[in-house]
Formats: C-alpha cells, structure tokens, sequence
C-alpha cells in the first residue's frame, strides 16, 4: 500500500474536469510568499500546504484501512499552533463516495503542517488546502 503525500493538486485521476474551489488565486506578492490557491469555506484565502512533518504510512494506512481506493482526499485546515491543524472540512475526494475523505479528517488531528507565510509573517489560523493520495500497490 503506497501513499503520495500531495499538499496541492498536481494530478487528478481521469474524469470529467471540475472548477476548483473558490474563485480564481491572485499571483504570491513577495518571494517567499506561499501559494494561494483558493478561498477557503468561510471567504478567507486559502494557501498550499507544507508539510512540516510527512505523515507516517503506517499512521495513514491505519486511517485508510476502511476507505476504497485507490484515490484522493482533498481537505481544508485553519492551522493552529506547533504546526498542528484544526477545523478541517472535506473539498473533493476521487472516487466520490470512496470514503477517503473521512478518513483523511479523521486522521488530520495528526498532521504537521507549517503555516502560510505571507510578507514574511507566518500566518498561524491561515487556512491549507491538503491533498492525500490512497494507492493500494505494495510498496516494496
């Protein structure tokens, strides 16, 4: 069972194109700057993820042991303090009905995630999109 831990959308499965998740991105303002990528469920802006700390594979498998896969689950998280995450909401999950939404929040309160940065301020409670990719192939 492989994981692809994937904090933005690289690559979707194929199947029909949908538009993404709030209104279109303004471009980073200063180097450095993270990546907006949408509007968070509440209006505010919506940031690319950065993982802190990778979550273990054995932790994820323990969490997707109950979703079908393979697939994805796409997430949005306010991040708290000592790179934890809180508050999370599902967005998209491939193949819809999979149940790897669930398992991807349930599993969320272990995530490690920096904060955005914007005008070299970290932005602790700044909303992250956050994108875990189930693969059933055994890794070797």
């Amino acid at each position: 069972m492989a994981f692809n831990l994937t904090p933005g959308l690289r690559r979707r499965p194929d199947r029909p194109a949908a538009a993404p998740y709030g209104p279109p991105a303004p471009p980073s303002s200063a180097p450095g700057d993270s990546e907006r990528v949408g509007t968070a469920p509440n209006g505010e802006p919506l940031y690319a993820a950065q993982w802190y700390e990778e979550p273990r594979a054995e932790m994820l498998r323990s969490y997707l042991s109950t979703a079908r896969g393979p697939g994805w689950g796409l997430i949005a998280c306010r991040t708290a303090p000592d790179f934890r995450v809180e508050d999370c909401v599902p967005l998209d999950e491939y193949p819809q009905g999979s149940q790897i939404n669930r398992s991807v929040l349930a599993a969320a309160w272990e995530f490690r995630v920096r904060p955005p940065r914007r005008g070299g301020e970290s932005l602790v409670g700044a909303w992250v999109r956050i994108r875990i990719d189930y693969d059933l192939r055994r890794q070797p």
